[in-house]
């Protein structure tokens, strides 16, 4: 796990947060810890890091502390982007060839197109939890809406996540893709209620911080 506490206070937005740490002294002597941040919707070169025109100082100091994935591959929306990330597979072998909002008639009911991160992949959690880690996620999820195919049954030790694909970042709950009128929150797998007070970036930087 990521151990700059103030780089992680400082972060200005991050949409998805994956932490994992090692459990021993021993282990962590030989596997590094280490925190990946997913910023939904945000163009490769928008950063400073990458030469973007606006200014990204704390995206960009973590750039520089941290690995730049310059080969990775996204899908056309954030999904099955997501699903890809965290199997390493196409997101058709994930079970999200396409948003589950976004199925049309034809994908309906075919493989490929569960519209959730299928039992056919491997994830990345599931993974590093088998090889001594500690792991936990924050932030949004969009993977799966029910406790079977939440974070806690993909892996996560610990996870504090909405579960549509977007939302009001404030205690308002207001959902915004979907059908549903309200935001939904899982922690740990089950069903909670955003805090008073709740902003989410602040809230996920928080929550992360408060796993390691």
């Amino acid at each position: 796990m990521y151990k700059n506490n103030s780089v992680l206070r400082r972060l200005g937005f991050a949409f998805g947060l994956l932490a994992a740490s090692t459990l021993t002294a021993a282990a962590e002597k030989q596997k590094p810890n280490f925190l990946l941040i997913v910023a939904d919707d945000l163009g490769y070169s928008d950063l400073g890091a990458f030469g973007g025109e606006i200014e990204t100082p704390t995206l960009d100091a973590l750039a520089d502390e941290g690995i730049r994935m310059t080969n990775f591959h996204t899908a056309p929306t954030c999904s099955p982007t997501r699903s890809m990330l965290l199997s390493g597979a196409d997101s058709h072998q994930a079970g999200i060839g396409n948003m589950a909002e976004l199925l049309t008639e034809e994908q309906r009911g075919k493989p490929g197109y569960e519209g959730h991160l299928n039992n056919l992949v491997a994830t990345l959690p599931e993974v590093l939890r088998d090889n001594g880690y500690s792991t936990s996620i924050a932030g949004k999820w969009h993977l799966g809406r029910t406790e079977e195919l939440s974070p806690a049954a993909r892996g996560f030790d610990h996870s504090w996540v909405l579960v549509q694909g977007g939302a009001s970042h404030f205690d308002d709950g207001r959902a915004i893709i979907g059908v549903d009128p309200k935001a939904i929150y899982l922690e740990n797998g089950k069903q909670v209620e955003a805090p008073d007070g709740f902003y989410s970036s602040d809230f996920y930087a928080d929550k992360t911080i408060e796993y390691i």
